[in-house]
């Protein structure tokens, strides 16, 4: 894996694609920004209406005692929160994260990371790539919650829990924005990459 610090913007492209290569058609930036902060938004709410009806259905005398996570610990939880996400993002590429072709941004200034993968894989392990955080930091840890609740899991690491899902589920509704566009755009049996900085696809050989 490749680090790479203040990565520079990609050039506009100049040359055309490859033959037999296709851009993917990407959303203006605002829409993209507004269906990705949408989407964010939109996947806790299932979850947890789920324990809500769950906590309805099997009531339950709750005596734990009530304990809140300590503000100063918020911070870390983030931080934590976003490497795992990327984490997972690294382990879905080919060689998982070991093959220079794997590039770690990061912007220490906006403390923003970031991942991606510089040459192409199948179509069906990009959209598992994209969707690992999804499915590894909400869906996992939402369903845990909701097999927990009859046994009355300590307070903390519900609160815990359901602010990494939260947390989480910003940057994942980004991940399920693209994770749709590619798999409305790319037929199976493709392979996903970047050329030039740009996203696109290719039939396989």
């Amino acid at each position: 894996m490749r680090f790479i610090v203040n990565p520079t913007p990609p050039a506009v492209i100049t040359q055309p694609l490859p033959e037999g290569w296709s851009l993917i058609r990407q959303p203006k930036p605002r829409i993209a920004l507004t269906a990705a902060i949408a989407a964010g938004l939109a996947l806790p709410l299932i979850p947890f209406m789920l324990m809500a009806l769950e906590s309805w259905l099997f009531t339950i005398t709750d005596t734990r005692p009530y304990v809140t996570i300590p503000v100063w610990t918020i911070v870390p939880m983030v931080l934590v929160s976003v490497v795992l996400h990327e984490l997972l993002h690294l382990l879905g590429h080919p060689g998982s994260g070991r093959s220079p072709m794997s590039h770690l941004l990061v912007w220490p200034r906006k403390l923003q990371i970031g991942l991606y993968y510089d040459g192409f894989m199948p179509r069906s392990r990009w959209l598992a790539m994209r969707l690992a955080p999804l499915f590894g930091l909400t869906v996992l840890p939402a369903l845990l919650l909701l097999a927990a609740y009859p046994f009355l899991m300590d307070y903390f690491w519900q609160q815990f829990i359901t602010m990494v899902i939260l947390v989480n589920s910003l940057g994942a509704g980004g991940d399920l924005v693209a994770a749709l566009i590619v798999a409305r755009q790319v037929p199976r049996g493709a392979e996903v990459g970047i050329w030039q900085g740009t996203a696109c696809w290719r039939q396989t050989t």
